[in-house]
């Protein structure tokens, strides 16, 4: 019986990274997030929401290795409403993207200030946005915008409430 219960128990306490929480984003346009790790229960209706916007931020919360396997199965992940669930490892991408959760100022410098004549306004990005993250400084992130298949806008946003999917702790060699 105590044989039975530490078999059955193992693959909760599978975890192989311990710096969680961290952020990834969505790699595919649709995918689904699931109440419990299990690609094979379909008659128990395991999806919880159908998510369709490829590049998304998510937090990673939790992770799950299954037994025997060298690599992380699933991912248990917070959406910028508060939303949690756990999706499979292929549907992930290690690429940064943040959420302009309301508009925003783009700047030209990785320096703001609102008194100095240095700081040069290139333009604001209207939320909701899904923007690219390149590079971080304690104050500002620099990121770039897709506006066609060719073209994109990259400059620097303040660090702060506006935007959803940064860690206020992480510094750049956290995600390069």
């Amino acid at each position: 019986m105590i044989r039975l219960l530490i078999l059955l128990l193992i693959p909760y306490f599978a975890f192989a990274d311990k710096h969680v929480p961290y952020y990834k984003s969505l790699s595919k346009s649709e995918s689904w997030l699931r109440h419990y790790p299990d690609l094979r229960d379909f008659k128990e209706q395991t999806e919880k929401f159908f998510l369709t916007h490829k590049g998304m931020p998510v937090k990673v919360i939790e992770e799950y290795q299954s037994v025997g396997n060298n690599y992380i199965d699933w991912y248990r992940i917070e959406l910028f409403n508060g939303i949690k669930g756990w999706i499979y490892h292929n549907q992930l991408t290690r690429k940064r993207t943040l959420l302009v959760l309301e508009d925003t100022e783009l700047y030209a410098l990785n320096s703001y200030d609102p008194d100095s004549w240095l700081t040069i306004l290139k333009g604001e990005i209207l939320a909701p946005k899904t923007v690219n993250l390149l590079e971080v400084t304690p104050e500002m992130l620099k990121v770039s915008i897709s506006i066609s298949d060719r073209k994109e806008i990259k400059g620097w946003i303040p660090r702060d409430n506006r935007i959803w999917g940064d860690d206020p702790k992480e510094m750049q060699q956290d995600f390069d």
